[in-house]
């Protein structure tokens, strides 16, 4: 027997068998925890709500600090699901570069929906250069990306535990941009990445999620951004978590999962960010310098847009209406109109002249919004029944109340409750 030669293959059996043990420590962890947000459009402070101020970049990062102190839960991932960036306002550049860095800083993952395509990609990509951008069905754009919990081992060697896929969609919003099918872009998703679990993440309507349950039985959660629409508390159909995050990036859920024994288990929880949450200071501070500049630009952009009044032909403001119109005013009073400027300031936007254009009275028309004689803030009488100078005797008259001039403002992605008949009831005056 050659003793050198058998010695040898027992030292090399003894290698293998030391490797593979030390391949089977090489443990994946089989917890990990998502952060989503949604909605942000560019809002980067708590909103100016009289009851519980809420939303912010820096009350972010003192959740999302919280969380990753937490051992139990594993890796922390942030998703921006959809309409992260602004696409409105003078000062959207500024915002969205705010918000880019904001995501980098932080290791987001970020959904493209229907209104950031609004902005094109070109402009996305340089918003927020190195965040990686996730869209379904987009070529330019990848639509998933994996998630591995549990098992050991490396490459192929050892179990391969659970595969999770995070696949992003969008559809097609009301005034947004053109967005791919999402189920049809989710179908293809699950064809071309077989995975033991997915999570579906994005912009689409309550509508779509019952047919996207249709596609897959392993469906661990569908994460979505529509409008306003929120759920307060994470909601279950069969064996698949459902929560909708809209209102501004106003709140935020946590999605901590693991994988034991071949099965997900999920825990959803939805948190508003309320003042009980700790702002970061460091964040506060860049935060506060973009929106100075925010403000320097729609402060600029409201001096190019006021023109002085017409000869005979100025804004006299509501309240010389009420002289004659008492019972009008009062009704006008009593209604959303008269404040419309004012609550824009609930979102900090009291200055954007995207929104002024709704909410105040004549901006960009001769003598209209912003002037210094004269209120014209809010949706006032002139509005509708023109300039008011020479009146009376002049006889004003009014532009008929009907869906097509209501609804330049009244529009689907800003008002979209809005019905002619009560809407009018509730502001209803006159003869």
């Amino acid at each position: 027997m050659n003793w050198k030669a058998f010695a040898a293959f027992i030292a090399l059996l003894l290698c293998l068998v030391a490797v593979v043990a030390l391949l089977m420590l090489v443990r994946r962890p089989d917890t990990m925890t998502f952060y989503f947000t949604a909605d942000t459009e560019g809002y980067l402070v708590p909103c100016g709500c009289r009851t519980v101020p809420a939303g912010g970049l820096a009350r972010r990062v003192g959740a999302l600090k919280r969380l990753r102190e937490d051992p139990s839960v594993g890796k922390v991932q942030p998703v921006e699901i959809a309409h992260g960036f602004a696409d409105r306002g003078p000062g959207r550049d500024i915002l969205n570069r705010a918000i880019g860095s904001f995501f980098k800083s932080q290791g987001y993952l970020v959904g493209v929906g229907s209104y950031d395509l609004l902005l094109g990609l070109g402009a996305l990509n340089g918003a927020a250069p190195g965040v990686p951008l996730f869209l379904s069905g987009d070529r330019s754009l990848p639509g998933s990306v994996e998630f591995r919990l549990g098992g050991w081992g490396v490459g192929p060697i050892g179990e391969k535990g659970g595969r999770l896929r995070l696949v992003f969609l969008a559809q097609t919003a009301p005034g947004g941009a053109p967005a791919p099918d999402p189920i049809k872009s989710l179908r293809e998703e699950l064809a071309a990445h077989p995975a033991e679990g997915y999570i579906v993440v994005g912009q689409f309507n309550a509508a779509a999620v019952p047919e996207m349950l249709k596609e897959s039985p392993k469906l661990v959660a569908i994460v979505g951004q529509w409008r306003a629409d929120v759920t307060s508390a994470p909601q279950r159909t069969g064996e698949t978590w459902v929560l909708y995050l809209g209102d501004r990036g106003r709140r935020s859920a946590v999605l901590r999962l693991s994988w034991s024994q071949n099965n997900w288990t999920a825990l959803p929880t939805v948190a508003y960010l309320g003042p009980e949450v700790m702002s970061d200071a460091a964040v506060e501070k860049e935060v506060a310098g973009a929106l100075e500049e925010v403000s320097r630009e729609n402060r600029a952009a409201l001096a190019r847009i006021a023109k002085p009044p017409l000869q005979g032909k100025a804004y006299v403001g509501s309240q010389a209406c009420s002289r004659c119109h008492p019972e009008a005013f009062e009704k006008w009073s009593s209604t959303y109109h008269s404040s419309a400027t004012k609550d824009l300031s609930i979102d900090h936007q009291e200055q954007n002249p995207d929104c002024l254009a709704c909410h105040a009275m004549g901006l960009g028309k001769p003598g209209g919004y912003p002037q210094e004689k004269v209120d014209l803030s809010g949706v006032q009488c002139e509005t509708c029944h023109g300039p008011g100078e020479g009146h009376p005797p002049g006889r004003l008259g009014a532009d008929p109340a009907s869906a097509e001039t209501c609804g330049k403002c009244h529009g689907p992605r800003d008002s979209p409750m809005f019905q002619l008949p009560g809407f009018w009831e509730a502001i209803k005056h006159g003869k």
